[in-house]
């Protein structure tokens, strides 16, 4: 057989360039209906919802995810160095966004101890910076919002007056502006990262790397809890060793804990501890867990209130949680200079652990995840939040089982919580 020699035909690559580029940057109506499907998952698969199949399982995991919320607030913005309020808006704004933009059905997003404590650590940095008393029982230096120019601490207030802050920001006022300062950033990083496609990351995380981290995570977090279960006043430590330093705190202080506090944090530690080991005993007759954490904290709280164990025992309670919104404020532009370095591992770590259990549960229940679109979700979870005063947010591993074991199926249980939390907020 002859072969025809075929003549090489020259490519023009600039040519071919600028195609490719109309092509990708061209508009039509179909290309735009696509990206707004894709960038709200919601408008794919809720107009094809199962009311009679789905309804009663996302009711009952939204309901007890929502229950469960109001303690963990209070808990984890101790952790955070904010006060609990802060933490209802954050669980609130980041079901809402996760239900629009999601791609997983079942991971519960919201506030969670390891990134609260992430928060916690910059807020408290801060805070020393700038001259306040870490001390709960100590009053702010700069609270009364008087200006003196002879201290570093009153010319970082000056600065944030001139920058827009009112001059009469004390301690918790400069603590939540540093809080969204830093998780807007760490919001801004998550949707850079998803813009240039970067959702790859998560698979070079092996599970012992996360296992570890977490178990670390945990041995901080109860560290920074001992003096509250035990009702003893320490100094917050920052830095290297502030684990073994807060210990010796903890262990020169104990002569002064509180009985009251000491006894109530046993009882309900065993109450906990008994119901959780019943519930997972006799999951399979119960239709839903029970919601000990709000029991607890009910019978808790009536108990300090009618038995007057404040004004008796000195024993410490949280103080009064406002209701309401407050209005939206923009982030400051100077904190977030401020906080830039520390919001990059804070967004690493919260899209970590939101694409981890997506892909658990995606596995688990057989349906697949788009990463950088969780990367975009959790990124607006951080951003569009951080103007309504709220700190940052990742996927809960807790209440993410909790969801999955109450017969959760789609999102709308996240609706579901988020209308929990708004009754908290407006009536309780």
């Amino acid at each position: 057989f002859l072969m025809e020699r075929k003549t090489r035909v020259k490519i023009n690559r600039k040519e071919v360039m600028l195609a490719k580029l109309r092509k990708s940057c061209s508009c039509t109506p179909k290309k735009l209906k696509n990206f707004v499907m894709d960038f709200l998952p919601v408008l794919r698969w809720l107009p094809k919802y199962q009311c009679k199949e789905y309804i009663w399982g996302d009711v009952m995991s939204g309901l007890v995810i929502g229950i469960i919320l109001v303690p963990q607030a209070i808990a984890y913005s101790l952790l955070a160095g904010l006060k609990p309020i802060y933490s209802l808006y954050t669980s609130f704004f980041a079901n809402i966004i996760y239900f629009l933009m999601g791609t997983s059905r079942h991971v519960s997003v919201g506030i969670f101890s390891l990134i609260s404590l992430m928060v916690g650590q910059v807020v408290d940095r801060e805070l020393l910076l700038a001259g306040f008393d870490l001390n709960d029982d100590a009053p702010p230096a700069l609270g009364d919002g008087s200006l003196q120019n002879d201290s570093q601490s009153n010319t970082t207030a000056f600065n944030l007056t001139v920058a827009g802050m009112n001059a009469e920001c004390g301690k918790e006022c400069y603590a939540i502006g540093i809080a969204t300062a830093l998780t807007f950033v760490a919001g801004v990083y998550q949707v850079l990262m998803g813009i240039f496609r970067l959702g790859f990351v998560s698979m070079y995380l092996s599970e012992s790397v996360l296992d570890g981290f977490a178990t670390g995570a945990s041995l901080t977090i109860l560290t920074a809890q001992v003096k509250y279960l035990i009702g003893i006043k320490i100094p917050r430590s920052q830095g290297h060793g502030m684990l073994v330093i807060t210990w010796i705190n903890i262990l020169r202080n104990i002569p002064q804990a509180n009985l009251c506090d000491v006894i109530t944090s046993a009882i309900c530690i065993v109450v906990l501890v008994t119901a959780k080991e019943l519930g997972d005993r006799y999951k399979h007759k119960l239709k839903f867990p029970l919601p000990t954490e709000l029991v607890v904290i009910v019978v808790a709280t009536l108990v300090s209130h009618y038995g007057k164990l404040n004004e008796v025992y000195a024993s410490s309670v949280s103080g009064a949680i406002p209701t309401g919104f407050i209005p939206p404020k923009v982030p400051h532009f100077n904190l977030m200079l401020r906080v830039a370095v520390d919001a990059l591992p804070l967004a690493i770590v919260s899209f970590v652990f939101t694409v981890s259990l997506s892909e658990m549960c995606a596995k688990k229940y057989a349906y697949t995840i788009r990463a950088n679109q969780e990367m975009f979700a959790v990124g607006f979870c951080n951003i569009i939040p951080s103007f309504f005063h709220s700190f940052a947010t990742s996927a809960a591993l807790a209440k993410t089982l909790v969801k999955t074991s109450t017969g959760c199926q789609t999102q709308v249980s996240g609706v579901i919580s988020a209308m929990v939390v708004l009754l908290v907020l407006h009536w309780l």
